[in-house]
């Protein structure tokens, strides 16, 4: 009985102590990016280019392990390029025609296939491309949302307050799924790849973040708050099947983490996960509305 006791009390610890290093490193890592998007569009896009050559090379190497250094070299150069490119192009800055470049660096990574030793060359470049498609092409939108308007004919200046409430809201979900699962999680919303997430967690963090979402429109008046409401649910369903689909890839590999970037989070991947998901479904509905 008594070290029964003594299991329980060491999980407790283990579990309050893991809890608290997951909170600290978590507002040091939102620090980070909030203030790296208030002090200007410079700074976003060094940071951001950095999550994305970081989640690139992570997601490299848990799907690449032994295939041929040349095409993760050249996903990642390819996903950096879209993103600076797309960055640009949102300010009325560089002309579309720039995404052309891109072409070049897909028919390299054909013709690099010849000299690699890889044994299955297609599938070497199908997670070449699949990087760049699920990492790069998802953060690149959200230039989209700094940028409120790419009508040539307008004034194009840096607006965040879309960008901010996404974060914010992001994490309000992820916040209160969390916690609401840990007290009351016992249905299991998708046990065949995440055991550990619960419908009730679910919903906590989709109340939570749709009665966030009604101060944020106070705080961040660029939008009606029928559409930051809209903005909460898009994220809380999406950001779910976002982090679904990396838990996917993780089981599919063995993996647990796909990195060690935060203490108590992580890889990138795992810290940016509902953002692969939720971010282009944003941004397809901003653009059906008109808002950006």
């Amino acid at each position: 009985m008594e070290k029964n006791s003594l299991k329980k009390k060491f999980r407790v610890m283990f579990k309050m102590k893991n809890i608290f290093t997951r909170t600290i490193s978590g507002i040091i890592f939102v620090y980070i990016v909030i203030g790296s998007i208030l002090l200007g569009p410079l700074t976003f896009a060094i940071m951001m280019t950095v999550v994305l050559i970081w989640a690139m090379l992570e997601f490299y190497s848990i799907v690449m392990k032994d295939f041929f250094n040349g095409a993760k070299l050249l996903g990642t150069m390819s996903g950096a390029l879209i993103f600076i490119v797309g960055f640009y192009y949102a300010q009325n800055s560089a002309p579309a025609s720039l995404f052309l470049l891109i072409i070049p660096l897909l028919v390299l990574l054909l013709i690099s296939q010849l000299y690699s030793k890889c044994t299955h060359p297609f599938s070497d470049i199908a997670y070449t491309i699949t990087g760049v498609v699920y990492i790069a092409l998802p953060l690149t939108l959200l230039t989209g949302m700094t940028f409120p308007s790419i009508d040539a004919n307008s004034d194009v200046k840096y607006t965040p307050d879309i960008l901010l409430g996404f974060f914010i809201l992001l994490w309000t979900n992820d916040t209160f799924a969390y916690l609401t699962g840990i007290m009351f999680g016992k249905r299991r919303l998708f046990e065949r790849i995440s055991p550990k997430k619960s419908w009730e967690g679910f919903l906590g963090g989709l109340i939570f973040t749709v009665a966030f979402s009604l101060l944020i429109a106070k705080l961040l008046p660029i939008m009606h708050v029928y559409h930051w409401m809209a903005v909460a649910v898009i994220i809380v369903v999406f950001g779910v099947y976002g982090d679904l689909v990396e838990s996917l890839l993780k089981r599919s590999m063995d993996i647990k983490d796909s990195g060690k970037f935060l203490p108590g989070h992580g890889g990138i991947l795992d810290r940016f996960d509902s953002v692969f998901l939720a971010a282009p479904m944003l941004f397809f509905y901003l653009k059906m509305m008109g808002l950006c």
